[in-house]
């Protein structure tokens, strides 16, 4: 369904407030030109990264390798990983 012309936000500020009031549809809006949708994104916070899934599997002795290739491939499907750690 699509809505009138003079009801699509026509300012990030104006999708953005939308996009607060009803944060489980995405928000299409025209700036300058464009035609952009915003939506949220779930945030890391509330999923576990892959690092932390692999440690919560506990001792990795006897783990069969399509138990550990199960885990990463859910991991990188999930998008959900913490960035490198730095080397000193």
């Amino acid at each position: 369904m699509s809505r009138p012309e003079k009801l699509i936000p026509s300012s990030l500020e104006e999708a953005v407030a939308e996009l607060k009031r009803d944060p489980s549809h995405p928000v299409h809006a025209r700036v300058d030109g464009l035609d952009v949708e915003l939506r949220v994104l779930p945030s890391n916070e509330t999923s576990l990264g892959v690092g932390s899934q692999l440690a919560g599997i506990g001792p990795w002795e006897g783990i069969a390798l399509e138990e550990l290739d199960r885990i990463l491939r859910e991991g990188r499907e999930a998008g959900g990983s913490a960035p490198a750690p730095e080397m000193p």
